[in-house]
């Protein structure tokens, strides 16, 4: 069986912050229709998903202490789980990882610009207008995010380098959820 808690009987409807921008325009349609809009004005174009590591149920976000017990729960045999990383089905967890994401890239921006370097929750999506500069560009935001302070780094087993418009259009939909 998989794991799954629904948080949301203990945490009360919050308001997100103001300053966090809502990821969820930033789902698989709009990166396909971003991706063509791309390719069709530099048909040489290449592209990168570059997907941030995660465990299967926590993002790598460690919880601020005073939030903990927001996040515990106790077991059918009265044991207590205290998670100390962000869960993935906790309420707006996609909102906490893509503005971590969004502030590793930020500082950037002049060499990761935001018309090729796109932040969509957990991932990057690199659009070269050629092969060399897709390469430059996927180094560029790979050392961005890995660097200090290092908490993130980029999954290469779920991330694809250098692929065309026609190869991120027909992945099946959960790669770029």
């Amino acid at each position: 069986m998989d794991l799954y808690v629904d948080y949301r009987h203990g945490i009360p409807d919050n308001t997100v912050v103001s300053h966090l921008e809502d990821p969820t325009p930033f789902d698989r349609s709009y990166l396909i229709k971003t991706v063509r809009s791309f390719k069709v004005q530099y048909p040489g174009a290449c592209f990168s998903v570059l997907r941030l590591w995660s465990a299967p149920h926590f993002y790598p976000l460690m919880l601020g202490y005073n939030n903990r017990s927001e996040m515990s729960f106790l077991d059918d045999r009265s044991r207590l789980w205290d998670f100390k990383f962000v869960p993935k089905d906790m309420p707006y967890s996609e909102w906490s990882v893509h503005e971590q994401l969004s502030l590793r890239i930020r500082p950037y921006r002049d060499k990761l610009p935001t018309n090729k370097v796109i932040v969509a929750r957990d991932l990057l999506l690199v659009m070269g207008e050629t092969r060399s500069e897709c390469r430059r560009l996927s180094e560029g935001a790979t050392w961005a995010v890995q660097t200090r302070p290092w908490r993130l780094e980029i999954d290469f087993w779920r991330s694809f380098v250098g692929v065309d418009a026609e190869f991120l259009a027909d992945l099946d939909e959960r790669w770029l959820e």
